[in-house]
């Protein structure tokens, strides 16, 4: 019994000292944090307006892609009601992604901790400005019908350091995740 543990450390320790060629996978990701307001629909019939405050992580294909693809989380408090929280698909512009002007389109599903737990579909229209800022449009539905309108401004925190190509002029990123 001894023999094959003996055996298998060896081989791990032949194995963690051979030589590694650079590793080529290149991924992009996000972490934004926003405020604005929503209409949130509820079951009851009734759309009080309500603060949103969207946080949302989320990791996709390499940036040097055109067009990169990938999947995020979110968790949407709302003043006074409760927390929507969910998944998402997300298909995102070079420039969205690298900090400057873009456009990134997400579409998932979400559930409330409040409103007896409902959930739905999610799409959000997100617009990059540079230095990670982000205007952001949100609509929901429910599977009974209600729909939540909201609108967000915020920062996405990767896209402003990280990943950030746009105004090196003013402010060089001396080590960022991808150049050209």
């Amino acid at each position: 019994m001894r023999l094959p543990l003996r055996l298998a450390a060896l081989l791990a320790l032949l194995a963690g000292s051979l030589p590694a060629a650079e590793a080529q996978a290149e991924v992009s990701s996000w972490l934004s944090l926003a405020g604005g307001a929503a209409r949130v629909g509820r079951s009851d019939g009734s759309s009080p307006v309500r603060l949103q405050f969207p946080i949302n992580v989320g990791v996709g294909l390499q940036p040097s892609l055109p067009v990169i693809v990938g999947v995020g989380a979110h968790l949407t408090p709302y003043g006074g009601e409760g927390v929507d929280y969910g998944a998402y698909l997300r298909a995102a512009t070079q420039g969205y992604v690298l900090g400057g002007f873009g456009v990134a389109l997400d579409a998932g599903a979400y559930a409330r901790s409040f409103d007896g737990g409902r959930g739905g579909l999610l799409g959000v229209l997100n617009l990059g400005v540079p230095w990670g800022g982000v205007i952001a449009v949100n609509y929901g539905r429910s599977g009974e019908g209600e729909q939540t309108v909201g609108a967000t401004v915020g920062i996405d925190f990767l896209r402003l350091t990280v990943y950030r190509l746009a105004g090196e002029q003013q402010w060089p990123n001396v080590r960022p995740a991808w150049r050209p």
